[in-house]
């Protein structure tokens, strides 16, 4: 990344970083995109399916797992946070991490900002609206947003809206 860094964020330099990267992966799919400035920490605990996109300013901590399947994209800034800290007295700086799976499922995407906290699965075809905490499962093609983020929208209501 600091190499490719300092190259424009072009289709072709994306996925040149993608190709590059794919061997620190505990698996990685064909046509994978990163975009500079990304940071992606224990990458060994990171599955990546086919044409997964990566935008700006990322941050994904694998420690917990992380699962990004086939056709998802991460919006800018979105932080992926697989741990979590437990306290220890009055403290959170020395309790022990509790290590949760993230999986973004199938055309999942993530607006600007968002943070997926650790144990959450982000449903097929599901959106993420920028600015938005999730906590909870994402149930599948329903789009979220909120703090922390709750459903605004099913895919049956996207549905009906899309035959009107």
């Amino acid at each position: 990344m600091k190499i490719t860094g300092v190259l424009p964020d072009f289709k072709c330099i994306m996925r040149m970083r993608g190709t590059l990267l794919r061997p620190a992966f505990k698996k990685c799919g064909r046509n994978f995109q990163i975009c500079s400035n990304a940071m992606i920490v224990h990458t060994s605990s990171v599955s990546i399916g086919n044409d997964v996109y990566i935008a700006y300013g990322c941050w994904i901590q694998g420690v917990g797992e992380v699962t990004l399947e086939d056709e998802m994209m991460l919006g800018p800034y979105t932080v992926l946070a697989s741990s979590d800290h437990q306290k220890q007295g009055d403290s959170s700086r020395f309790g022990a991490g509790r290590e949760r799976p993230i999986i973004l499922q199938r055309g999942a995407w993530t607006g600007s900002h968002v943070v997926v906290t650790a144990g959450v699965t982000v449903g097929a075809g599901a959106a993420c609206a920028a600015g938005a905490v999730v906590t909870r499962d994402v149930p599948p093609g329903c789009v979220v947003g909120g703090v922390p983020a709750r459903v605004l929208k099913t895919e049956a209501q996207q549905l009906d809206t899309a035959q009107r």
